[in-house]
């Protein structure tokens, strides 16, 4: 039995490695997704990108992209948004994991 006993903690040290890894890129995508679609990473920043890109005012000629930038502004940058996707590595208490996430995130004011 002793003979087992480091070939067992080897697979358990493994199993342990392999799921913080999983967790820190599930983590780590989020924020790279954040900042990837959230241009300036706030609302204001994006929205700003996207009025540099397209005009600030409403054409028939720029509708449909500088619609599609907006709304893509508006779901990248919001805070509840990138919570649900940190929220994805959590593994117990995960409702608390994402109101807290909101609440610490949103009064830091991050995405704003």
């Amino acid at each position: 039995m002793t003979r087992f006993l480091p070939f067992l903690l080897a697979i358990a040290l493994l199993g342990i490695l392999s799921c913080n890894t999983g967790e820190r890129d599930i983590k780590g995508n989020a924020l790279a997704t954040f900042y990837a679609n959230c241009t300036g990473g706030s609302y204001p920043s994006c929205k700003s990108a996207c009025e540099n890109k397209y005009g600030t005012t409403v054409t028939t000629t720029n509708l449909a992209a500088l619609n599609s930038c907006l709304s893509s502004c508006n779901t990248s940058c919001n805070i509840s948004t990138f919570c649900f996707q940190l929220s994805q590595s959590c593994k117990s208490d995960c409702d608390n994991y994402l109101n807290t996430c909101v609440l610490i995130l949103g009064a830091s004011g991050f995405g704003q």
